[in-house]
């Protein structure tokens, strides 16, 4: 039989032994890929078909932002209920069939807007199909990566803190790749085969991958003894608890109950930050004159300095420790912004000539792409945590909270985005994301000295306790 996961004596240094052509690593990265690659890409597109299809408005952006969003923070826990509940391969399965499915309903939606007459009742009815399964595709991406990404690896790593980390990076630099790599081939088709091509394009890759994506998955379980032991009881059953609100209140609590929330909690703070590469950056950064083009390549820029990150993690796990990596990623995260900000500050106080350039557009985009390599790795610290602290039984609900957390705070900077809306005076949202940074830095940094004295004291008393006497 395969190996029962990395946690046995023989084998703690190093990952699940492959069998055959495949291996149990191989069918969970291929399995993971496929999936990431049709998100990402759909991610990428729908925003820009969506403007295409009306231009002279944000509004049908911002709907799907606000109900993508709005989903996520809802029914985020339940879905980790879910995958908690279920046995894991039929978990992965119906995660990934509903993730497909709805992406594919939503993308045929698009494309049938875009044949409709503007502005009549089948092209906003088409329109809003598109939003409402565009956000549930984005909700099931949720819970697949929960089970794939999440749960397995720490099921295969057993105890084994070491390899989980190393696990946990080769699967952070698949999301990476899939982030720089997809949104390029899906520019490209749009570019030169057109915005319908391009749908379907991404329409055909996720109906074509759910199996292939199931097939690695069956795979990688029924190679490995780990995955296959059922789950432990979760305790308590849906019935007690079947209205939503309750079940929601009930995840959440489950969330705050944790020994880790002081870190997850400095985690979700990170999303409250206009200093990424996001949206209202990317926006600002054009105002003070940096090209599409431009931009694009910081982007990719960020992106790689994340996937450094994650060839790093591992090495400063082995070194450090957990904790200690994640105090040096969210401490070089806050370096890297207070450097980015540090022209706006200075002229502000009249130390430095103010206005807008290229020149300070570019020292601004130059340290916020290398505070992403910050970034995950405090995400890699945090995320282990979660998923060695965490009771199997509450690790979906936690993790599926954890998503909602993020996506409240990241909701934060949108809305103060609507009161401080003028670019000349943005600097003052920068000011304000460098504070949250500080916080959340401090949050994280009190809470590992808290473990730290507290292992300390373990560590005495029990010394004490097995003394002469």
């Amino acid at each position: 039989m395969a190996s029962e996961g990395i946690g046995n004596a023989a084998e703690t240094s190093r990952p699940p032994q492959t069998q055959g052509e495949f291996g149990v690593l191989a069918a969970l990265y291929g399995s993971h890929g496929l999936s990431t690659w049709g998100q990402r890409s759909w991610e990428f597109m729908i925003g820009l078909v969506l403007l295409e299809l009306y231009p002279t408005s944000l509004t049908l952006v911002s709907a799907f932002g606000l109900i993508d969003g709005l989903a996520l923070v809802l029914f985020g826990g339940m879905v980790g209920e879910y995958v908690d509940r279920s046995q894991r391969l039929r978990a992965a399965c119906s995660m990934y069939a509903l993730q497909n499915g709805a992406l594919a309903v939503s993308a045929a939606a698009l494309l049938a807007a875009s044949l409709a007459a503007r502005g009549g009742a089948l092209f906003w009815g088409c329109n809003a199909a598109t939003v409402l399964f565009g956000a549930a595709s984005s909700l099931f991406a949720l819970g697949s990566s929960l089970a794939v990404e999440r749960e397995w690896p720490k099921v295969l790593c057993g105890g084994d803190s070491a390899a989980l980390s190393r696990l946990n990076s080769g699967m952070r630099r698949i999301d990476l790749s899939c982030l720089i790599v997809s949104p390029i081939g899906v520019g490209l088709l749009m570019t030169y085969a057109g915005t319908r091509a391009a749908i379907l394009a991404v329409l055909a890759w996720n109906l074509a991958a759910w199996v292939p994506e199931c097939l690695l998955a069956a795979h990688a379980v029924h190679r490995c003894d780990a995955l296959q032991q059922p789950k432990a009881a979760t305790g308590a059953e849906p019935g007690p608890a079947k209205g939503s609100l309750r079940r929601m209140w009930r995840s959440w609590a489950t969330y705050a109950q944790q020994p880790t929330a002081p870190a997850a909690a400095a985690l979700a703070l990170l999303y409250c930050t206009v200093l990424s590469l996001g949206l209202l950056m990317t926006a600002y950064l054009r105002w003070l004159g940096l090209a599409e083009a431009e931009l694009s390549l910081w982007r990719g820029a960020g992106a790689l300095a994340g996937i450094g990150a994650t060839f790093a993690y591992p090495r400063l796990h082995a070194a450090v420790g957990v904790e200690a990596s994640g105090a040096l990623g969210i401490w070089l995260q806050l370096a890297c912004l207070l450097a980015a900000v540090a022209p706006a500050a200075l002229a502000r106080l009249g130390w430095a000539q103010p206005g807008a350039s290229v020149a300070v557009a570019r020292a601004l985009v130059a340290a916020l792409a290398a505070s992403r390599a910050g970034l995950w790795l405090f995400d890699l610290a945090v995320g282990q945590m979660l998923q060695e602290r965490v009771l199997p039984q509450e690790l979906g609900v936690v993790n599926g909270v954890q998503s909602s957390a993020q996506m409240v705070f990241q909701s934060l900077s949108y809305v103060a985005g609507l009161f401080v809306w003028q670019p000349q005076v943005f600097e003052w949202l920068m000011f304000g994301s460098c504070a949250v940074v500080l916080f959340a830095a401090i949050i994280y940094t009190v809470f590992v000295h808290a473990a730290l004295v507290s292992h300390a004291s373990y560590k005495s008393f029990s010394i004490s306790a097995s003394g002469p006497g």
